[in-house]
């Protein structure tokens, strides 16, 4: 018998979550939801046509973003990579100003 019901519930809970994916999954998913509902565009019901309009248009708003945040990361991972100057390497050189 479990001393701390409450604490179980929350184990299970955590367990049918599963581990959070990554932007990679996220970017996967999104393309495959978007030729999907690209199929879609060309069916003869119109009510599910315009669906699939309005789903293609938030779709590929949303892939927009996770493609920009997925290019951020990869110039802030190698800016991180450059030597800067706390390993004894000079930073930019300033000019000489209006004195």
């Amino acid at each position: 018998m479990n001393s701390n019901p409450v604490e179980a519930r929350m184990g299970k809970r955590r367990k049918r979550r599963g581990k959070p994916g990554t932007l990679e999954d996220a970017r996967a998913l999104l393309w495959r939801a978007l030729t999907r509902a690209g199929e879609l565009l060309e069916e003869e019901d119109p009510l599910l046509s315009l669906k699939a309009i309005h789903a293609v248009s938030q779709g590929a708003a949303a892939y927009a973003r996770i493609v920009e945040v997925g290019e951020l990361e990869a110039r802030i991972a190698a800016l991180e990579g450059q030597p800067g100057e706390e390993e004894g390497t000079p930073g930019p050189r300033l000019g000489r100003g209006a004195a």
